[in-house]
């Protein structure tokens, strides 16, 4: 079965660019396969940004956070301020999540190409926001209520984090366009 899995993510990576939106959901859902039965062969819980974010493009929300997903939270929120200065907004383009796919790809001989090039890597970005848009995720960290990714309609990319805790009250609109 995973071999099955792992030749129809061949072939799809190959024929494919990986800038729609159903590219992205279809490489995710395969991609989720590919873990749960990694998961009942070896009883590991290995690639967990990439669980998550299968899961996330599945759900109109994400309450129940894993703690991959909790550390980049959480990293984002000591980032950033409910009234930014000169702030870094690179986490919006996933760079951890991009690490973690790039890898799993790898282990199994798949095409990389998207995840390489950073301009293949905007269109899949691009392609996921829209995917991931108005999906949000909930209460990750104490201090961040709500994060969610606006469909800009290809145009860019965009996200809005709603504070709650010591932040409470504050909102803030982080993005680019292209």
């Amino acid at each position: 079965m995973r071999a099955q899995i792992v030749e129809k993510l061949d072939k799809f990576l190959t024929e494919h660019q990986m800038k729609e939106e159903f590219e992205v959901v279809y490489l995710l859902v395969e991609l989720r396969k590919l873990l749960d039965r990694e998961r009942e062969q070896n009883h590991s819980d290995s690639y967990p940004l990439v669980r998550f974010h299968a899961d996330w493009a599945v759900h109109t929300r994400k309450d129940n956070i894993t703690p991959a997903m909790k550390e980049i939270m959480t990293k984002i929120d000591k980032s950033i301020d409910v009234f930014p200065k000169n702030g870094n907004i690179d986490f919006l383009l996933l760079p951890e999540f991009r690490n973690e796919l790039t890898k799993l790809l790898e282990e199994y001989g798949l095409p990389t190409r998207f995840c390489k090039s950073d301009s293949e890597w905007m269109n899949f970005m691009v392609a996921l926001t829209q995917v991931l848009a108005d999906q949000p995720i909930v209460n990750p960290t104490p201090n961040i209520a709500e994060f969610r990714y606006i469909d800009l309609k290809r145009e860019g990319i965009m996200a809005n984090i709603n504070f709650r805790g010591e932040k409470a009250g504050g909102s803030i609109t982080l993005g680019f366009g292209l």
